[in-house]
């Protein structure tokens, strides 16, 4: 079920980073040339479907919110036909975790769930032809752990659950297809690189030692100066 209670951590840091993201943003020209080089900033908000790979289960079951904001900033002269190159940097609040019941990784398992709280930074390099065009991207992202919980459940009526490191690096890929009226559908698929698993020697009872996020997320993005 989609959760958007967001931790005490997650709070303090990302309302500093979305108001400084959006306040260095010059929105109020009018008239735009992707090559002159002006920056664009608007609002994201949409859900991440999740799963943790090489925990006991399988399947993009959980379902948690993705909300934040975003800053284009163009290449300019770098030109590739009417668009051009830019940067985006994003400050996101970004649920992610896993969900399963039934016979897991062992017999012994009845039910785990996961879930994780990231404030992230996302940063793409995109094909860029202006706020009123479609754009995509690929990129990385640094996200910190600001709360988790666990509860793996076995038949004996025991409950586990493993510390997670607070740090997640992934690499992304994504794309912003315009609706209109300065509207987008950004679907994206997003990795983790490196284990987001503290190691643990009972872990691997449940699954692997090494486990990694696993997102797709669908969100709808409103970007300023469309006019």
């Amino acid at each position: 079920m989609l959760s958007v209670k967001i931790p005490v951590k997650v709070r303090k840091i990302l309302p500093i980073a979305l108001i400084s993201l959006l306040l260095c943003s010059p929105l109020l020209r009018a008239q735009y040339n992707p090559i002159e080089g002006q920056w664009t900033g608007g609002l994201l908000a949409g859900a991440n479907l999740s799963q943790v790979d090489g925990d006991g289960y399988k399947g993009y079951n959980k379902i948690s919110p993705a909300l934040g904001g975003i800053i284009y900033i163009p290449v300019p002269d770098v030109a590739f036909g009417t668009g051009c190159l830019a940067w985006s940097m994003e400050v996101l609040y970004s649920g992610k975790g896993a969900s399963g019941s039934g016979s897991g990784f062992g017999s012994f398992m009845l039910s785990q769930d996961i879930r994780l709280t990231y404030a992230e930074l996302p940063l793409q390099l995109n094909y860029w032809r202006g706020p009123r065009k479609s754009i995509y991207g690929a990129g990385f992202a640094i996200g910190y752990l600001g709360a988790s919980e666990e509860k793996i459940v076995t038949h004996s009526g025991q409950l586990y659950q493993f510390p997670f490191r607070k740090i997640d690096l992934s690499f992304l890929m994504s794309a912003s297809f315009h609706i209109g009226y300065g509207f987008f559908i950004s679907p994206r698929f997003q990795y983790s690189m490196l284990s987001i698993r503290k190691k643990h020697q009972d872990l691997t009872a449940f699954g692997r030692a090494d486990q990694f996020n696993n997102v797709f997320s669908l969100k709808l993005m409103y970007l300023f100066n469309t006019r």
